[in-house]
């Protein structure tokens, strides 16, 4: 059956790259960057020796590793030097030091991006649309090959418009995930909740026994905000049918009876936020002689941190975690954001180095290099295939299911965090990415802040208080 929908895949982007790439009509104010007209016959001249640059912040053993395979991709294209360069130590301090180098022409060939910094690029036509380059026969993507990369992962590369412009591809790809003390539940009986109902029912019984506690938390406001938008069905951003553009759409009622919700759960003393939590962590509420939190949402990319730095003597007692998708509103609402960096190309006046980087970035996503990025760090394979590579399945074969040490746990933990990838391809979502995404992104968390931490007197109080911090949000990002 998987085969069955991996061609359907195939032949929908196929007719989709197809149809982009000859004359194009309907709303060309949409299209962010103008798209390169690569040729037909365009490839790499071997006889040319082309530099290029590749802009991250990885950890030193990310880095190692992409050195690695800068080795290797030599090794087939001995004409290309690759120049990685560790230019920012975080992604938002990479993102201001591309903006500032593209006026000046200094931008690189290829670097780590969030949709929302491709999008600060865009507005200066900085970004390099891929539609042409996928779609070359020499040295293009095949149908089949395109049908591998996991749907929702893919997709994301086209967030910028409604004509369906690619200008990135999935890299190093995570999500959140509910985590939960998995001996705490066996011993009282708890299933794993698949609504937040079920969520809070659990919390209840929890805080019921164990009063100081705060069973659940979130660590990410921001997240928060916009799952918990997509879950109700409430409007936060997207796209204008009739403009093409981007717009902020959270300051509705739907949005303001699911932050209610939550903020219910609050003032009841059943969940927390990071914020909340004076910007710790809930796993390290959970991972301690005497916790606090019981189960919490956090970032798949930072698995093993629901075991790393717990005291030994814990462990010993028992303590296991468990791993599951996001709960949803209702059980067929299970949407959850995907997060983790992709990469992107940008214009330059030298054709070659543009197909050099395009070449490099097909490299670093074959399905072995996907697997092998992910086991050591817990971001997830991106392509069907990589889950069949001999990397993988020994990593798998190797996972102790009832573990005896920290690191078998770990790697069981993190071999499950990962799974929800594979294994729940339609659930993942990005929402719409244009110049006020990223703005709204942090705007909506910090309401979500407030929200939560407001004393109300009354019902009516808070009512009023929740539509004068929407309203003031709205307008601090739009004016």
């Amino acid at each position: 059956m998987k085969k069955v929908f991996l061609l359907f895949l195939a032949l929908t982007a196929a007719v989709s790259l197809a149809a982009c790439g000859g004359e194009r009509t309907g709303n060309e104010a949409a299209r962010l960057v103008e798209w390169y007209e690569l040729s037909a016959d365009a490839d790499l001249d071997t006889s040319k020796e082309i530099t290029i640059t590749f802009w991250h912040r990885m950890g030193a053993q990310s880095q190692a590793l992409v050195q690695k395979w800068i080795e290797e991709f030599n090794v087939v294209y001995p004409n290309i030097t690759v120049i990685e360069e560790k230019a920012a130590g975080d992604y938002t301090a990479l993102s201001d030091k591309i903006a500032l180098a593209i006026p000046a022409g200094n931008q690189p060939d290829i670097a780590e991006s969030y949709p929302d910094h491709i999008a600060r690029y865009a507005a200066a036509k900085a970004p390099l649309a891929l539609n042409n380059f996928i779609n070359n026969p020499n040295i293009g993507l095949t149908d089949e090959e395109i049908a591998d990369f996991l749907p929702g992962l893919w997709a994301e590369g086209q967030s910028y418009d409604d004509e369906g412009t690619i200008l990135s591809l999935p890299f190093t790809k995570s999500s959140e995930a509910f985590f939960y003390n998995e001996s705490y539940f066996k011993e009282h009986g708890y299933d794993v909740p698949t609504t937040w109902d079920g969520v809070f029912a659990i919390a209840q019984d929890i805080k019921d026994r164990e009063p100081d506690s705060f069973p659940f938390g979130y660590d990410s406001e921001d997240n928060l905000f916009i799952t918990g938008s997509k879950q109700f069905n409430a409007p936060y951003t997207g796209y204008n049918a009739e403009t093409g553009r981007g717009e902020v759409q959270f300051n509705n009622d739907l949005s303001k009876d699911m932050v209610r919700y939550f903020k219910d759960k609050v003032d009841k003393g059943l969940m927390i936020t990071r914020a909340l939590n004076g910007d710790a962590y809930n796993s390290d509420s959970m991972k301690v002689a005497n916790p606090k939190t019981y189960m919490y949402v956090g970032s798949t990319g930072g698995t093993r941190y629901a075991y790393v730095g717990m005291p030994q003597a814990v462990f010993d007692a028992g303590y296991r975690v468990g791993v599951a998708p996001l709960p949803g509103f209702t059980a067929e609402s299970r949407f959850q954001i995907q997060q983790g960096p992709n990469i992107n190309l940008f214009k330059s006046n030298d054709e070659q180095r543009m197909i050099a980087a395009w070449l490099f970035a097909k490299f670093m996503l074959e399905p072995e290099r996907t697997a092998e990025f992910s086991i050591p760090s817990g971001y997830a394979p991106i392509r069907y295939s990589a889950y069949e590579t001999t990397r993988w399945t020994n990593y798998v074969a190797g996972i102790k299911e009832n573990p005896t040490t920290m690191d078998e746990a770990i790697a069981k933990l993190v071999k499950e965090a990962i799974e929800i990838f594979l294994e729940n391809e339609d659930i993942f979502f990005t929402s719409a990415v244009f110049n006020q995404s990223s703005k709204t992104r942090s705007e909506v968390g910090a309401l979500l802040v407030k929200i939560l931490a407001y004393e109300a007197a009354s019902d009516a109080d808070l009512d009023a208080y929740i539509d004068e911090q929407y309203q003031e949000s709205f307008d601090f990002i739009t004016n």
